[in-house]
Order: C-alpha cells, then sequence, then structure tokens
C-alpha cells in the first residue's frame, strides 16, 4: 500500500508538470512565431525492488521480484517546429519565413531581476517573430527595439522616408537599388524515428526567442521570407483545452488513489487487531 501511495505521488507530479506546459502554451497562442512545447513521461525501471534473503539463489545475493512499475517520471521536454499559419498584415515590415530558419536579433536585456543576465547585456537571439518596425534612426528594429541583423551579423540602416520591397530572399530595395537583406539563421537539426525535426542544441530563452549553445552548429537555410506576413503561434487552443481536462481527470485520479490508500491505511492501524 505504500508503494500505492508513492506511485500516485508521482503521477501527480508528472500531471502537474504537463498542466504547466499546457498552460505557458495557451499563454503564447497569440504570440508570433511561438512554438508549442510538450512533456514526456517514462515509467521507473522494471525492477527496482530485490529480494536480499533468497537462498534459493547463492546466499545473500539480491534477487529480482520479477516486473514492478512503482511510478512515473518527468521524461524529456520537446518544441513542436511545425510551421504555424501565415496571416496576411500588409505591412512590408512584417516578415515571415517559409522553411526551416530563423530571424537573429541583437537582443538587449532590459531586466535588471534576472539572476543570470544583467542589464543591458546584448545577447545574440533567434526567433521565428518577424514583427519589425523602423526606430528613429531608420534602423530595423523588434516592437521591443532590438537590433534585425543582416546575414553578416549587423545592423540593417534603411532610410525611412522611401517605399520599400523586401523580396523572398530578404533583399530590401529602396529607389531600385539593394540597401540591405534580412538573415535568414539556420541550425544542425535532428529527424527523429517517427520523423519530427528538433533543434536539440537551441535553447529556449522565453516566449519566441532562442539562443544558441556550445554545441550548436550552422547550417544552410532553406527557408524564404514572405513580406506583409507573420507567421503565427501553432498552438491549437482546442487540442490544448482538451489535453487540460485530460490532465486534470488523471491529476483527480491519483488524488483519489492517494485517499483510498490513506482510508486502507488508518483502518488497518486503528481497527484490525483491536481487542475487544
Amino acid at each position: 500500500m505504500v508503494k500505492g501511495l508513492y506511485t500516485a505521488y508521482t503521477g501527480m507530479i508528472n500531471e502537474q508538470h504537463r498542466m504547466d506546459v499546457l498552460t505557458n502554451n495557451l499563454a503564447n497562442a497569440n504570440t508570433n512565431g511561438y512554438k508549442k512545447e510538450g512533456a514526456t513521461a517514462q515509467s521507473f525501471s522494471d525492477q527496482l525492488a530485490l529480494k536480499i534473503k533468497d537462498y534459493s539463489d547463492a546466499p545473500f545475493t539480491a534477487r529480482g521480484l520479477g516486473i514492478i512499475n512503482p511510478g512515473v517520471k518527468i521524461g524529456e521536454g520537446y518544441v513542436d517546429w511545425s510551421e504555424g499559419p501565415m496571416k496576411e498584415t500588409g505591412n512590408t515590415l512584417d516578415l515571415a519565413i517559409g522553411g526551416m530558419g530563423f530571424f537573429g536579433i541583437e537582443y538587449t536585456n532590459k531586466a535588471v531581476n534576472i539572476e543570470r543576465d544583467q542589464a543591458n547585456e546584448q545577447t545574440i537571439m533567434y526567433t521565428r517573430d518577424g514583427n519589425f518596425t523602423l526606430n528613429s534612426e531608420g534602423a530595423l528594429v523588434t516592437q521591443d527595439g532590438d537590433y534585425v541583423l543582416s546575414q553578416d551579423g549587423a545592423h540593417i540602416e534603411l532610410n525611412p522616408n522611401l517605399p520599400m520591397e523586401i523580396n523572398w530572399l530578404g533583399q530590401i530595395f529602396q529607389n531600385g537599388e539593394e540597401v540591405g537583406q534580412v538573415g535568414i539563421f539556420d541550425f544542425a537539426k535532428t529527424t527523429r524515428e517517427d520523423g519530427r525535426i528538433t533543434y536539440d542544441t537551441l535553447e529556449h530563452y522565453g516566449e519566441n526567442m532562442y539562443v544558441r549553445t556550445d554545441q550548436t552548429e550552422d547550417a544552410e537555410a532553406t527557408g524564404r521570407i514572405y513580406s506583409g506576413y507573420l507567421e503565427q503561434s501553432n498552438v491549437s487552443v482546442v487540442d490544448e483545452m482538451v489535453n487540460m481536462i485530460a490532465v486534470q481527470r488523471n491529476y483527480d485520479t491519483n488524488q483519489k488513489m492517494i485517499t483510498t490508500i490513506d482510508d486502507t491505511l488508518d483502518i488497518a492501524v486503528s481497527q484490525l487487531g483491536r481487542l475487544s
């Protein structure tokens, strides 16, 4: 019965983790370029208990009891890199990437209370969110004021008084001349057995931003840029709500299991063996 308590407890912890992931997906359902996340679960090793005094084998030799599954543990998280739907905006500076690839952003940390960062620290990050604009100096920036990078990692300076066109290569034209090019960056990918493509070496940095690690390797970008469009989140609100209901029911089931075992233990302790 005590093993049952542990099994139910680990089940509740796993469902709580799944709920955290689902709620984060729902919170970012309207975030441009957001890729939904998921959580896997793994059962513990089949043999976790041993008979230590079984003399049918060699004396004092531990022997497996058989197939035992006393609980569950949280597996690895994953990101669904499938492309989100495109939304037409009509704004030339709204850009979306069709296929694989990222925009490069010179991100400036604006927080002062994050332990791992310092205020005004600059980091190169990558995103699928192409909701760009021009600042007062004519530089192409994000809505938060972070610089968008060209293919060689430089800032993109434009004349805000002239109309512009952006082709599928990211080349920017003003007065018929190329004045800049939006960079498309891609990295080495892993293809799973189920056909999923993953970026195992990219680290998620909040919402729709990613940062490379020491293991990240560059790869040739094959994506195309579409001007006047934004890539939406690939989160399906209906699917996430259905999964949330299932998670809540699983959590309640484990909770009822703990209550039942607790009642059984109470009877064993307080009633069984009582002398009349």
